[in-house]
């Protein structure tokens, strides 16, 4: 099996010929079949593309690791473009979510479309929520359950209900990962989850112990000192090879990390790829 994980939105980038763009977008390629994992927020999924020489129009299917604006900002033009594709989703994606801050509400960042809205531009909605696999050797993990006791969302999200607005346990949150021979290779679009709890998770339901990638965002932005320390006493005890984390990570988390266990950490950033 081959594997190819390229970034194609990051918030940041080194490249002058790349934008940066808050939010996250990678291309997953295994033995020549190509799955997009979440969009960004805008149109710098396109351009980046483009740039990197990358043909979006031979991707297969989408999918998106939970309902925020920021992965999920790009899906309608997306198919407008290349459609119809295979779209993975949790049924919960469509909700109306906010972030409750020190000064309000804050504005809806729920991700910019109805059910309606797919269909009509193409897509085949195929709704998951449990451990999955979708091709040879590539998984959805659904759900993930939440074990321990020091993770969190990663912030006081609030969701609109019947009943008014409630705390936000993003359960739509999910990753995609990869059954590789020579070991597991987790993309991660936020991490609401829990780090520990997604990668514990997909090794409890692939029965392997080796991590060869874990890529993408892992909500530590607002992570408590006992957060931080006990994910990296946690991942210090793990086969992992490479931690790339960016987005929603924040650079003193992301310091942290790299402080801690060393070169494997390092900055994901747009246009970056991993081979394996």
């Amino acid at each position: 099996m081959n594997a190819l994980v390229s970034i194609l939105v990051e918030n940041t980038t080194p490249s002058p010929s790349l934008i940066g763009e808050y939010g996250f977008s990678a291309l997953l390629e295994v033995d020549e079949r190509k799955i997009l994992f979440d969009t960004g927020s805008n149109d710098a999924l396109f351009k980046n593309a483009e740039n990197l020489g990358i043909n979006l129009e031979e991707v297969e299917a989408l999918v998106i690791s939970h309902g925020h604006f920021d992965h999920t900002g790009a899906v309608i033009p997306f198919l407008q473009r290349f459609g119809p594709k295979k779209l993975y989703l949790h049924p919960d994606i469509f909700s109306q979510r906010f972030l409750q801050m020190k000064k309000g509400l804050g504005p809806n960042i729920g991700c910019p479309f109805e059910p309606e809205d797919l269909v009509k531009n193409g897509a085949e909605i195929i709704f998951i929520d449990s451990f999955s696999e979708i091709m040879p050797g590539v998984f959805i993990s659904g759900e993930i359950p939440r074990r321990n006791s020091f993770e969190n969302t990663g912030g006081n999200f609030k969701v609109a209900t019947g009943h008014g607005l409630v705390e936000d346990k993003l359960l739509d949150d999910m990753a995609l990962l990869v059954d590789h021979p020579e070991g597991l290779i987790i993309i991660s679009g936020c991490a609401h989850s829990g780090m520990i709890n997604t990668i514990e998770y997909i090794l409890e339901r692939t029965g392997r112990s080796k991590i060869l990638a874990f890529i993408g965002g892992t909500h530590l932005i607002t992570a408590s000192e006992d957060r931080m320390a006990q994910t990296i006493a946690v991942l210090n005890m793990m086969d992992i090879e490479k931690i790339a984390v960016g987005h929603c990570t924040g650079f003193y988390a992301a310091a942290r990390l790299l402080n801690e266990l060393g070169p494997r950490v390092i900055k994901a950033d747009t246009g970056m790829s991993f081979s394996f």
